[in-house]
This record gives C-alpha cells, structure tokens and sequence, in this order.
C-alpha cells in the first residue's frame, strides 16, 4: 500500500507536465488537420501541402502555444484547487496573512534584472558549449524568430509565465515538498522546468530561474509572486530581443569583437545585474514577511 502511495504521489509530479505536452500536441494536430482538409478539397499537391504545413506551424509556433496554454490553465488550476482541498482534509494546509500588493511591484524590477545577467551568464556558457548543444536551440530559436513581436510578447511576457509557474510552482514544486523538503523539491522542480524546454542553450537560464521562483513563492506565499516574477523576466527578453534585432538591422559596423573582449564585456554586464537583482532581493527578504494564521 505504501509503495502504490509512493508510486501515486510520483506519477502525481509528472502529470501537470503530461496533460500540457499532450494539449499542445492536440492543438497542433488539430490545426494541421484542418489545413490538411483545407488543402486537399482545393486540390493541393502533397509536397506543396507539406511545404504549407511546415510554414504554418514554424510562423504561428508561439500562437499555437499560447492557444494551449490557455487551455492548460484551467485545468492546472483546478488541479491545485484539489490539492489544497486535500491539505485541508489532512490538515496540512496553511494560511497565510495577505502581502501588500505595493510590495508585489518589487518583483517585475527583480524578474527583469535577473533576465539580464542570468542571460549573461547562459551567453558566457555558450561559447564554450560544443556544437551539438548549440544545435539543439535551432528549432526553438527559428519558432520564435519567425513569430510576430506581438505574439512573442502576449504569449511569452503573458500567457506562458502563468500555466508555467502552476505547473512547476504551484503544483510539481508543493507535490515534491511532500516527498522531500523545500530545498530537494527546489531543486528537482527547476532542475525538470529546465529539462521540459528541450535544448541545452535554455536549460541553464531556466534553471536559475526556477529556482528564484520557487523562493518567491516561499517569501510571499502565492503563485502570484513567481507568476509576475515569470512576467518581468520574459517581457524584458522579448524586448530585448526585438530591440537588438532593429539595431543589429540598421547596423552597417564591420568591427569585430576578439572573445576574451566579449566575455569581458558580458562578465561586466552579468555583475552589475547581479547586484541590482541582489540589492531588491534583500529589499524583499526583509519587507516580505507573511504570517501564519
């Protein structure tokens, strides 16, 4: 009886993953579908079809997973609904003094700072990663370069921060807590959201900030903390990114930059975020303070 409990609180951890890898499939599937109809009724050839197809989901790859990202969401929320009605019937639910919402503004600031030299420091790993790494960013990479800025932005800055934080927050990360402690369960939680982006280039970053996640949601006590600090990272990138993208555009220098320059040059960087992100950490440690009640 013991090893099927086991057994059930591990498939338990695995699950919110599943059911979001299978409505994005769904999703995909679906669409693919109805352009395949579409295609066939107006007499298509089957390698124009495939050529279509390909175009269709490379372009609106970040729509599609807004799309199922929307879908997710009700379901994970449903699921934590259940969780914590079965913290209530064991007795292990706590609640908790709500935090001022003025201190919540701290956290888009942090999230923000933490993108930068988290992305530094994942730039600095990247020049000494072999090929095959590097390579395993493409498709990713060529998703979200052929998306708009807008659907970068709402899906990405808005959408995805939120079924992300419920599933390795609100759910894996607590579901964890119960067969380990906070710092195991931090860990394995960021350590799987790192795994579950599929290329070794967003492994690293999305791991240092799993982790920074899962210590706001322990400071405030809500998914709402992670979920704005998720916002505030990934809206920067894409800012970021659209901006360097328009400057690199309308650059005509043909300087080049030697890569112990370079290095130094995002080592820099990567500090003086570091200490900005420090600085409005310890902000938080010492206002966030919630009480049990």
């Amino acid at each position: 009886m013991k090893e099927r409990t086991l057994g059930r609180k591990l498939w338990g951890i695995v699950t919110p993953m599943l059911i979001y890898l299978c409505i994005q499939i769904a999703v995909i599937v679906i669409i693919q579908g109805g352009i395949t109809a579409y295609g066939i009724f107006h007499g298509m050839s089957l390698s124009k079809l495939q050529q279509y197809l390909t175009e269709i989901t490379n372009s609106y790859a970040m729509l599609l997973t807004g799309i199922s990202a929307l879908g997710t969401i009700p379901i994970m929320g449903l699921m934590m609904k259940l969780d914590i009605d079965a913290d209530k019937r064991t007795g292990d639910f706590k609640r908790y003094e709500s935090v001022k919402k003025w201190k919540y503004l701290l956290i888009l600031p942090f999230g923000a700072f933490c993108m930068w030299w988290a992305s530094m420091l994942v730039s600095i790993l990247q020049m000494f990663m072999p090929q095959f790494m590097i390579d395993s960013y493409s498709s990713t990479q060529t998703a979200i370069n052929s998306s708009s800025f807008i659907s970068q932005l709402v899906t990405a800055g808005f959408i995805a921060p939120i079924v992300e934080e419920m599933i390795f927050r609100g759910l894996i990360y607590k579901r964890l807590k119960v067969l380990s402690n906070v710092t195991i369960a931090a860990i394995l939680s960021a350590v799987l959201f790192g795994v579950f982006h599929g290329n070794w280039i967003q492994a690293p970053y999305t791991i240092i900030i799993g982790l920074l996640a899962v210590w706001l949601y322990e400071k405030y006590k809500s998914i709402v903390a992670p979920i704005l600090f998720h916002m505030g990272a990934n809206i920067t990138s894409v800012l970021v990114s659209a901006m360097s993208e328009a400057a690199a555009t309308g650059s005509e220098t043909t300087e080049t930059i030697s890569n112990s320059e370079l290095i130094y040059g995002l080592f820099t960087v990567m500090i003086v975020f570091a200490l900005a992100s420090l600085v409005i950490g310890v902000i938080i440690n010492k206002l966030v303070k919630p009480k049990e009640v």
